[in-house]
């Protein structure tokens, strides 16, 4: 250490398991599903927050079996969870957007999340604050859309959207939250391309991390592209750390593994560990990052 420098000691504030894409169905792995549960039950987190991808096919068969799992975490720490794409209807997706206005698009919409709402949850955007953390989710499963129009026509309603009213109720739960909480946003798809799919989960990315970061946004949670990454940018007057959580099951990308990510909040930073399966030895500790966190404007 410097002569003169004073080495500030960092306060433990809270935990956070962050995962994604469970892909109950034929996806799903049972073993990897208990490993996890069993890692949760260890270290007792503060908060989970599962980002969307519940179900392989949306059926009502996996969301039962989703809706046990989440039950389970549930009576270990409290839970948030936002839908993914693979979670809605997709012929409600179409039908809203090619129906007529009034009470059909109405019924097309509600049709569209009709079986996440009956085995998850009827808000499609929960948030969640315990004591250090507060968690807004958004719901940017959308289905085909004007937002999910794209080149590629692989892509096609896969693509994301974060709408403007999601910002504003963003907006009125950081408002509303503890000065010195860490702000979360959590959403499905991915804001940053993907290292080996070289897509942006989100068609209007740039204005939505300029937005958040607007709104003091520390760190987004996001899932969808199935390969774990921790990123830190610099977007409008705030930096944003993302934590890009893998996926559970077998729907693995090449050469990657089902994971995981630890999310450690403390007075001064925030710590990301990245847990990949490892065949024999469960979740391991794979990338650890820490990153300053930008709270002084909030204590001032």
């Amino acid at each position: 250490m410097e002569p003169g420098c004073v080495r500030v000691e960092s306060l433990f504030v809270a935990t956070v398991v962050h995962i994604s894409d469970l892909h109950f169905g034929r996806p799903a792995v049972a073993e990897r599903l208990d490993a996890l549960k069993g890692y949760v039950e260890m270290i007792q987190p503060d908060a989970v927050a599962i980002s969307g991808d519940l179900t392989q096919r949306c059926t009502n068969g996996e969301f039962s079996n989703a809706r046990a799992y989440l039950d389970s975490l549930g009576k270990i720490a409290p839970y948030t969870v936002v839908p993914g794409n693979h979670d809605i209807r997709w012929l409600g997706a179409v039908a809203r957007n090619l129906g007529l206005a009034g009470l059909f698009r109405e019924q097309a919409h509600k049709f569209k999340y009709s079986r996440y709402v009956r085995h998850i949850s009827e808000d499609l955007s929960p948030s969640l604050e315990v004591p250090g953390v507060v968690i807004a989710g958004v719901n940017t499963a959308h289905g085909i859309t004007r937002g999910s129009i794209t080149r590629r026509l692989r892509d096609l309603g896969v693509i994301g959207q974060v709408r403007h009213a999601d910002v504003m109720r963003v907006r009125g739960i950081f408002e509303h939250a503890a000065p010195t909480s860490a702000r979360i946003v959590m959403m499905h798809h991915n804001p940053i391309r993907g290292e080996q799919s070289g897509r942006h989960g989100l068609a209007n990315t740039e204005q939505a991390l300029h937005a958040f970061a607007d709104l003091g946004t520390e760190l987004i949670l996001c899932g969808h592209d199935h390969q774990d990454a921790i990123h830190t940018i610099e977007r409008g007057a705030h930096g944003l750390v993302i934590s890009t959580a893998g996926t559970i099951s077998n729907r693995i990308r090449p050469g990657r593994a089902s994971s995981f990510n630890v999310v450690e909040i403390e007075d001064h930073e925030i710590h990301i560990t990245a847990h990949t399966w490892r065949q024999g030895s469960g979740f391991i500790p794979s990338e650890d990052r820490a990153f300053p966190r930008r709270t002084a404007s909030r204590r001032a």
